[in-house]
C-alpha cells in the first residue's frame, strides 16, 4: 500500500474527498462474494488476530410508507347524448375507456395518466363548446377538480406501484460492484420528477403521460434503487460495528513500547487486504451513485403525504443523518481510527 495515500486521510478533508480519495488507487475487484460478506470477513479476521469477539451489525429496520388518505371526488355525470357531442375533441373516447371494466380496475399509474389526459383534452373541448351549455360546465368542473387532486393521484402511484414502493423495502439483493441500470434509473427518476414539477406548478400541458409507464418499466427492469438503498444502509451499520470493535482495542496491548508488534502488523495486513482493497472502493462506488440519485429521491419523495419520518430523515438535504452523509461519516470515522493506529504504533503501512 502506498504510504502517502494513508497519510492524506486526515479529518481536514471534506467528507466527499475522504470517501473518494482512494478510488483512483484501487481497482474494484469483481468478487464472487457479496460486499457485506467481505465486511464480515474483515472484522472476523481482526477479532481472530486479537482473540476477541467482534461486534455484530445492528439489523436493519423495515422502512414503511404511509397509506394515502382517501378523498371523495364529486361525481360529475355526462349523459350519452352529451358524450356523443364530444367526438370532435376525442374526450368521449377517453371517458368511455375509463368507464369500462378496464378503467375500473386501472392501476394507480393508469389512474394518474387518465387524470392528466383528461385535463389536457378538456381544454381543447372547452374551446369548442358553448360556455352556456351544461356540457361545458360539467367538463370545466371535472377539469378543475382533477387539477386540484392531481398530486393525490401522483402520491397514490408512489405508494401503490411496486416499481416505486419497493424502493424502501428490505431485500436480499445487494448492489454488486458492477451493477447494471444506473443511467436508466437516473433517466426514469428524472422523468417522474419532471412530471411532479409540472403538477406542482400547474403546467399540465407540459406533461408527457407516456413517461409514466416508460419510467416504471425502466425501474422494474433493474430494481437499482432498492438494491442501492439497501446496500448503503447495510454498509453504514457494518462500518459502525467495525469502528465500535476497533475502538475497544488497547494500543498498549497491540503495540507496546519497545516490544514485539506482531499483532499490530497482522492487523495492518487485514486492513489493507479487506478494507482498503475491497470495502473502501465499494463504498466510494455507493457514494457516487447516491450523490446523483439522492437529490432525485429527495425531489420525488421528501415530505410527501405517503413518506414516513424515517424515510424523510434519510432524504433531508444538508442533514448529517441523511443516507449519503451517514455513509460518508461512518467511513471517515473508521479510517480516522486506523490513521491513529499507524501513528501510535509507528508501523509503516507499506
Amino acid at each position: 500500500m502506498n504510504h502517502s495515500l494513508l497519510s492524506k486521510l486526515t479529518i481536514k478533508h471534506s467528507l466527499p474527498a475522504v470517501m473518494l480519495l482512494l478510488v483512483s488507487a484501487f481497482v474494484l475487484v469483481n468478487c464472487s462474494k457479496a460486499p457485506s460478506s467481505i465486511n464480515n470477513t474483515y472484522t472476523a479476521r481482526l477479532s481472530s488476530t486479537l482473540n476477541t469477539s467482534s461486534i455484530s451489525a445492528t439489523p436493519l429496520e423495515q422502512l414503511k410508507l404511509i397509506k394515502p388518505t382517501t378523498f371523495s371526488e364529486d361525481k360529475i355525470t355526462v349523459s350519452i347524448v352529451e358524450l356523443a357531442g364530444l367526438t370532435h375533441c376525442k374526450l368521449n373516447v377517453l371517458i368511455s375507456e375509463h368507464n369500462n371494466q378496464l378503467g375500473k380496475t386501472a392501476t394507480a399509474a393508469s389512474q394518474l395518466k387518465y387524470q392528466i389526459n383528461f385535463i389536457q383534452s378538456a381544454d381543447n373541448c372547452l374551446n369548442m363548446l358553448d360556455d352556456n351549455t351544461s356540457t361545458y360546465k360539467k367538463i370545466n368542473d371535472a377539469k378543475n377538480q382533477k387539477q386540484t387532486h392531481l398530486m393525490h393521484y401522483f402520491n397514490s402511484m408512489l405508494f401503490k406501484e411496486p416499481e416505486l414502493n419497493r424502493t424502501w423495502l428490505l431485500t436480499s439483493n445487494e448492489l454488486s460492484t458492477h451493477p447494471a441500470g444506473f443511467s436508466d434509473t437516473v433517466e426514469a427518476l428524472t422523468q417522474l420528477v419532471t412530471i411532479k414539477k409540472h403538477i406542482k406548478f400547474q403546467q399540465f400541458g407540459e406533461i408527457k403521460t407516456d413517461s409514466v409507464f416508460n419510467a416504471l418499466e425502466q425501474l422494474n427492469k433493474y430494481r437499482f434503487n432498492q438494491a442501492l438503498i439497501q446496500s448503503a444502509r447495510q454498509q453504514i451499520v457494518l462500518n459502525q460495528s467495525a469502528t465500535q470493535f476497533v475502538k475497544k482495542i488497547s494500543f498498549d496491548h497491540i503495540c507496546p513500547t519497545d516490544k514485539n508488534k506482531k499483532e499490530a502488523k497482522i492487523m495492518s495486513n487485514v486492513f489493507q487486504k479487506y478494507y482498503l482493497t475491497h470495502i473502501q472502493p465499494y463504498q466510494a462506488q455507493l457514494t457516487g451513485y447516491l450523490e446523483v440519485l439522492q437529490p432525485l429521491y429527495n425531489q420525488l419523495w421528501f415530505e410527501e403525504t405517503v413518506t414516513s419520518k424515517q424515510i424523510n430523515n434519510l432524504l433531508k438535504e444538508d442533514s448529517p443523518n441523511n443516507l449519503l452523509n451517514q455513509l460518508k461519516n461512518s467511513a471517515v470515522d473508521h479510517v480516522v481510527w486506523w490513521q491513529k493506529f499507524y501513528k501510535t504504533c509507528e508501523i509503516s503501512p507499506i
